[in-house]
């Protein structure tokens, strides 16, 4: 069964100075639980890096981490340049691939509009696959266990992509970032960026423990489905 974006309730209009609460010792549980998970996550599944680096290494020239550079949480005001630091994933696509989307014009603005590509010509026969399955984005276990990102929160972004988020800026990015979110739950590509806009900022109003869990569990069998990846 697909995700039920209509189930989701309609996100409070904010701004950038009404940043909601959490229950006391929210922070705490929820970095305790990260450092746990990430932890555990990257000792069992080293033979699987192992694995799917080889299949990197095979398939085309190139790294095998991709380092995307993403904006870090942090108090930030209109008109400061933000904080970054490299989110990591298997490299997916082939060598020069951002210097490939700007020489093709066309490409390049239907990728502005969603930052990504349906049926991306960049991506290696690897990559499409780790792709599908969402193992392209396990190293960001690593970020996760530094403290940059939690195992769920909002989702990442680029510094160009701030701009989508209008009045709501300043508030996605005073939460940390997450493997996965409440967008990734309710629809994942299959959402407009419009849309997952809304989804951060009524993850952001109403996270809780119990929350993080249940998007935990429901990213599990939307991963198996692989609904909406490309």
């Amino acid at each position: 069964m697909k995700p039920d974006v209509a189930t989701t309730p309609p996100a409070p209009e904010t701004t950038a100075a009404t940043v909601s609460s959490v229950s006391p010792g929210y922070d705490a549980l929820k970095r305790a639980g990260d450092v746990l998970g990430a932890g555990v996550g990257l000792l069992f599944l080293f033979p699987v890096f192992v694995a799917i680096s080889a299949l990197i290494v095979l398939d085309s020239r190139g790294p095998v981490l991709h380092r995307r550079r993403v904006l870090a949480r942090q108090a930030y005001r209109e008109g400061e340049t933000p904080r970054t630091f490299d989110a990591f994933k298997f490299r997916t696509m082939i060598p020069g691939a951002d210097e490939w989307l700007e020489q093709n014009p066309a490409a390049h603005t239907e990728y502005r509009k969603q930052y990504k590509l349906p049926a991306d010509p960049r991506v290696t026969r690897i990559g499409g696959w780790l792709r599908r399955t969402s193992l392209d984005e396990l190293p960001q276990l690593i970020n996760v266990l530094r403290g940059q990102m939690s195992l769920v929160g909002p989702r990442i972004i680029t510094p160009p992509e701030l701009s989508h988020y209008g009045d709501h800026a300043a508030k996605l990015i005073t939460v940390i970032p997450g493997l996965t979110g409440w967008w990734q739950v309710s629809g994942r590509s299959g959402v407009s960026y419009a849309e997952r806009v809304r989804l951060d900022m009524w993850y952001i109003d109403n996270r809780t423990l119990r929350l993080d869990w249940r998007i935990l569990i429901r990213t599990i069998a939307v991963v198996f489905q692989r609904y909406g990846a490309y």
